[in-house]
């Protein structure tokens, strides 16, 4: 049986009440009048132009995400946070999964209004937490769990996270989730996902994590998603290098069969001068005899493989060639211009599919901050697809223009 989010707030409440003193000196009156009020407005227009064999219209969309919250003042040791969530579009040339405009390509932004984020926070003491509700969660890199920050509904979690720095230069975390709210303002139900994450600072330059994600559907068929994904992450900042190594591998877990697929990512960084130099590889396994595709739960997967989208298939496990994405960057300063250029070829995992190739994709960046309250950005996506015979990439070109606001 599933525990709704609402009642989950109402029995965390109950137990923080448990843990105030009697002589704590604010009121509950005083907590919600004294709290603090943002407020997040974001344009954003996007050009999408996929030549695929229905040859539709190229999609362009200029939408305005506006996020209004309130977290309020501390009440004995439990505090609240509600935010409230609406994409308007201004133009609506676009499709999206189950809606939007049928003539056009996808812009992956449907309209509409919701909470997207309402929890407690319940602090036990000055190293633990509990959080209650409805929530972002975004653990290590985003690979596997984020928040899908980059599109304009975004991603939150319902369910519980509780949070532990008990031990010097570590942090544990343990959350059981039951609902995913999703881009497409819908959501998913959970039997559960488990997510259990251990961070450990071996020093100032050097820090490792572990972690298992035990993800359970309401599915009970052999197919399900249902699986367990473990793995590690080491990352070092030694002078003006910078190194970024995870591996993660996925095994049968309540009612998923024939989970055994893995996922490696190396990335290594250099600092010249103004300019940040580097690249590396993210290789996600395939179909392999009964074994099937690792699947990259729920990642912000726009952060990876190429800013074109072309193989959001990971999230799901459904990229049945597998890929190997091997990239350069180049990233610098000027003018108060954050620029970078990303360049990727992309391949299967199986050489014996069409001619091993997807591809390749050249990705660029400029992003100002104008002030405290304020930035912009304009951002490029070529994707060429390689012309080899049932190749189910094609080419694609997508182009953003962003303005924030915020206080």
């Amino acid at each position: 049986m599933r525990i709704k989010p609402f009642f989950l707030l109402i029995l965390c409440a109950l137990v923080a009440l448990s843990f105030t003193p009697a002589h704590a000196g604010d009121s509950l009156l005083d907590a919600l009048k004294n709290g603090k009020a943002s407020l997040q407005l974001q344009f954003s227009f996007e050009y999408s132009d996929f030549d695929d064999a229905a040859n539709l219209d190229a999609a362009k969309g200029l939408t305005l995400r506006t996020r209004l919250g309130y977290r309020t003042g501390q009440w004995g040791n439990v505090q609240g946070f509600i935010q409230f969530h609406n994409v308007s579009q201004l133009l609506d040339d676009y499709r999206w999964p189950g809606g939007g405009n049928s003539g056009y390509d996808v812009i992956a932004d449907p309209d509409g209004s919701r909470i997207h984020q309402g929890y407690l926070d319940i602090s036990f003491g000055e190293h633990s937490k509990l959080r209650a509700g409805r929530q972002e969660i975004i653990e290590d890199d985003a690979r596997l769990i984020g928040n899908v920050g980059w599109r304009q509904n975004g991603q939150s979690f319902d369910g519980l996270k509780f949070t532990c720095l008990g031990l010097t230069d570590n942090t544990f975390s343990v959350s059981w989730i039951t609902r995913i709210n999703t881009i497409f303002l819908t959501h998913v139900n959970l039997d559960k996902l488990i997510l259990l994450h251990d961070s450990y600072r071996v020093s100032d330059s050097v820090n490792v994590s572990g972690f298992g994600y035990l993800l359970d559907t309401e599915s009970k068929a052999p197919d399900s998603r249902d699986s367990a994904t473990y793995g590690a992450r080491l990352t070092a900042k030694p002078g003006i290098f910078s190194l970024d190594v995870s591996y993660a591998v996925q095994t049968d877990y309540a009612d998923g069969e024939n989970h055994g697929g893995d996922m490696i990512t190396v990335i290594g960084l250099v600092k010249a001068g103004n300019w940040k130099l580097g690249g590396g590889t993210n290789i996600i396994s395939g179909q392999d005899g009964n074994d099937r595709p690792f699947d990259t739960l729920f990642s912000t997967a726009h952060k990876w493989n190429g800013w074109a989208d072309q193989f959001l298939a990971t999230n799901g496990g459904n990229l049945i060639n597998g890929l190997q994405d091997v990239f350069v960057q180049a990233g610098t300063t000027f003018s108060g211009v954050k620029f970078l250029a990303v360049a990727h070829w992309f391949d299967t995992t199986d050489t014996n599919t069409y001619d091993g190739r997807y591809g390749t994709e050249l990705d660029f960046l400029f992003a100002k901050t104008f002030s405290k309250n304020l930035s912009g950005l304009m951002k490029f996506a070529f994707f060429n697809a390689d012309s080899a015979m049932d190749n189910p990439t094609v080419d694609e070109t997508v182009v953003w223009v962003r303005l924030n606001y915020h206080f």
